[in-house]
């Protein structure tokens, strides 16, 4: 294995723009796998009460089947206490010493990257891709990188991913469905059929 894309992300729930950007991800990189990878307690999270992790797996695991060269990758959730992107990076690491490791993120993320653990090893640790999100572009993206000291910015390595804004967030679907609306075209069908079965995100 020569190139892993770490797609992290609460995915609660997993939606169509997540599929997009893996979608995007497959096309930059052909040779590479794609690794979905669910956070366990994101440390910039822990005010918010998510899914449970074992419905954010199962809700993945119906995207992923029959994806070709994408997989679940559950050290986060397997991990207990805050989980940090860099403990899976490394972790990673050990076990494909010689592969290239991407990050894939929303450019929105740049708006709380410089307070994630160990941002240093994090930046030596793999380069960054980001995807356009509705305000967050290419200039959030320079605007990011002339914020750092120069031995920073040496080390971060990133681009912006060609494609479409993003333009659906889980925060979205949720609202929705604790509304009582429709979430047709936000999630694939599989997905929503479960969600609505598990009656997650509905008010009691």
């Amino acid at each position: 294995m020569n190139h892993i894309v770490v797609l992290g992300g609460s995915f609660d729930p997993v939606h169509s723009g997540h599929i997009a950007m893996a979608d995007a991800a497959r096309l930059a990189f052909p040779d590479g796998v794609i690794y979905w990878v669910p956070a366990g307690h994101a440390p910039h999270k822990l005010d918010q009460t998510p899914a449970s992790a074992s419905d954010r797996v199962c809700w993945l695991q119906l995207v992923l089947h029959n994806r070709d060269h994408e997989q679940l990758c559950q050290l986060e959730v397997n991990r207990p206490g805050p989980s940090f992107m860099v403990d899976t990076l490394l972790a990673l690491k050990k076990d494909h010493p010689a592969a290239r490791l991407t990050l894939l993120l929303g450019a929105d993320s740049l708006e709380h990257l410089l307070s994630w653990s160990r941002l240093d090893q994090l930046f030596s640790l793999a380069d960054f891709l980001f995807v356009p999100r509705p305000g967050f572009g290419a200039t959030t993206l320079s605007r990011f990188r002339k914020g750092l000291d120069s031995a920073t910015k040496h080390s971060f390595q990133a681009n912006m991913l060609d494609m479409p804004e993003v333009d659906v967030s889980s925060t979205l679907i949720r609202e929705r469905l604790a509304n009582g609306q429709s979430i047709d075209g936000y999630l694939p069908v599989t997905v929503a059929k479960a969600i609505k079965s598990a009656r997650a995100y509905t008010k009691p």
